[in-house]
């Protein structure tokens, strides 16, 4: 039985609002990553490859690369989206990438869910020869939304998988003491960084 949180049961709701929003989400990610120009990806936190798998729908341009802690995310993107995916299991803290390998490295809906987001964010960057694309939850809107259309009731809305709760200006207090953010977007309920290593 699917959970009822996590990236899969969020892309796989049929709720049509919920739709809206993560398809709204995706159109942001794909015109940051265009603006970046830049011809090679790496998904770091890709999950089952939902992201990936716009990328190719929207007609974008670029080699990707999937790095995800769980292998059974990666096999299910395989298995259902991207039969192509090259992935790699990898933890965020400790990517099995040298420096500079990536002209972008995308991390996305996954700083909140790790125990050091900093640490994360350090290791991006030095995986990273250019750019980094991040997003998180936007607080305390996301949590209220969830709360709203009764989501983690006990917990006030709060996915039980967030070690960390970020509104914009912490957000984007984390992100510019490790580099220079270029964009700093908000769709509800989340916030998106385009950052300059």
């Amino acid at each position: 039985m699917m959970r009822d949180h996590g990236n899969l049961q969020k892309h796989l709701n049929a709720n049509k609002a919920q739709q809206f929003l993560i398809d709204r989400f995706h159109r942001q990610i794909v015109a940051l990553v265009r603006q970046t120009a830049v011809t090679h990806v790496l998904d770091s936190g890709c999950g089952e490859g939902f992201v990936l798998d716009y990328f190719r729908q929207s007609g974008l341009k670029v080699a990707t690369v999937g790095a995800d802690l769980r292998m059974e995310a990666l096999h299910w993107a395989k298995a259902n989206l991207l039969p192509d995916l090259k992935g790699t299991v990898a933890d965020i803290h400790r990517l099995p990438f040298p420096d500079n390998s990536f002209p972008l490295v995308m991390s996305l809906e996954v700083l909140e869910h790790i125990p050091d987001s900093s640490l994360g964010l350090r290791e991006l960057l030095r995986v990273s020869s250019q750019y980094v694309l991040l997003s998180v939850p936007h607080e305390p809107f996301f949590r209220g939304a969830n709360f709203l259309r009764g989501k983690h009731l006990s917990r006030w809305g709060n996915d039980p998988e967030h070690l960390h709760n970020y509104n914009g200006r912490a957000f984007r207090q984390l992100v510019s003491s490790q580099a220079t953010v270029i964009a700093h977007r908000f769709t509800f309920p989340w916030q998106i960084i385009l950052a300059e290593n």
